[in-house]
């Protein structure tokens, strides 16, 4: 009777361990394959063999508020998603949120998804657009996302390049804009399509 007990403890301490030993390769291999990198021009999410690149991005300064129709013509921020080194097919989403350090009233921002600036483009309000609650990559910090576009791209596929123009708007008195900042990013969300 004894014998048979031991050998049901060590039965189960053996199975336990075998279990925690698959956990932890699982979550190895995990963290082997996913990265996330960043540069001042370029947005590379890989996970697997599914990278999506946001590239070209240049940043956008803007040192006083402009007019609708010069908003409308301003440099534009330009961005390519691609579903690079990858052979499934992926879901995206794109969102410009606004930083913890922007301290101007988003309903003051200005913002035009059109491709080229010509006398039948349109802008919204930053804060008109459809809004999402998003989950930053340190897993815990949430903001509110404006969803900018969507997709789903085919693997080694690429979407067109498209265009963000922002500004702020010049109708704001001299008491709004005292003391402000305006600290925008862009933020993608993918998934792979399997």
């Amino acid at each position: 009777m004894k014998i048979k007990d031991i050998i049901k403890k060590q039965t189960t301490v053996i199975a336990i361990a075998v279990i925690l030993v698959v956990v932890a390769a699982i979550g190895l291999s995990y963290s082997v394959f996913f990265a996330v990198k960043k540069n001042s021009s370029n947005q590379v999410i890989t996970a697997g063999t599914l990278q999506l690149t946001v590239a070209d991005i240049s940043a956008l300064t803007l040192s006083s508020p402009i007019t609708n129709t010069e908003g409308l013509t301003s440099r534009a921020v330009s961005y390519t998603v691609k579903n690079t080194n990858s052979n499934l097919p992926a879901a995206y989403t794109i969102y410009i949120y606004a930083d913890s350090s922007n301290t101007l009233d988003v309903s003051k921002i200005k913002v035009s998804l059109d491709g080229n600036a010509s006398a039948g483009s349109t802008f919204k309000a930053l804060n008109s657009i459809a809004s999402e609650t998003i989950t930053l990559k340190d897993g815990t910090t949430t903001r509110t996302g404006y969803k900018i576009g969507s997709g789903t791209i085919a693997a080694g596929g690429s979407e067109a390049t498209k265009y963000i123009r922002v500004w702020v708007d010049e109708d704001l008195i001299t008491d709004e804009l005292v003391n402000k900042k305006v600290s925008l990013y862009l933020h993608i969300v993918s998934e792979v399509q399997e």
